[in-house]
């Protein structure tokens, strides 16, 4: 009986010696406080309304700065000069982990955005920080049924 419990224990160490490398921690709703994304998301606007695209590509993530070209002109184009009056944070998702791989932050956020001619769009983003960088991996202008 004592060599079945110490045969139990000694798998179930090994176990969670080997399941022990990641570490994931998930907030959802969280206050708006703890987003990162926030005063990024107000430079993206107004690099957007300036038609400024080398600040708007910095903001990005390096996996998707070389591909964002046309996303940005276009974005840029629909804005037209407009800026943001007001930025409401409407959702909010973090998720926070650690392994192998070095540690990585991702946001997902969600804001109404009213512009300056009164408009309300709807903004999307996704803000990564990882061990290749921090930046919108995503950054969508979302126009329609919400």
């Amino acid at each position: 009986m004592k060599k079945i419990i110490c045969f139990g224990l000694v798998l179930l160490a090994l176990l969670g010696c080997l399941t022990a490398c990641n570490f994931t921690q998930n907030m959802s709703g969280a206050i708006a406080g703890e987003a990162e994304a926030t005063p990024k998301v107000e430079e993206m606007m107004a690099a957007l309304a300036d038609d400024n695209t080398s600040d708007a590509k910095a903001l990005l993530h390096p996996q998707v700065a070389e591909t964002s070209d046309n996303a940005i002109a276009q974005m840029s184009a629909y804005l037209a000069g407009r800026k943001a009056s007001a930025i409401e944070l409407i959702s909010i998702n973090i998720n926070s982990s650690t392994g192998t791989a070095g540690k990585t932050r991702q946001e997902r956020v969600g804001y109404q955005v009213t512009l300056t001619d009164g408009a309300v769009i709807f903004l999307n983003a996704v803000y990564l920080s990882n061990n290749q960088g921090t930046g919108f991996a995503s950054f969508q202008v979302v126009l329609g049924v919400v």
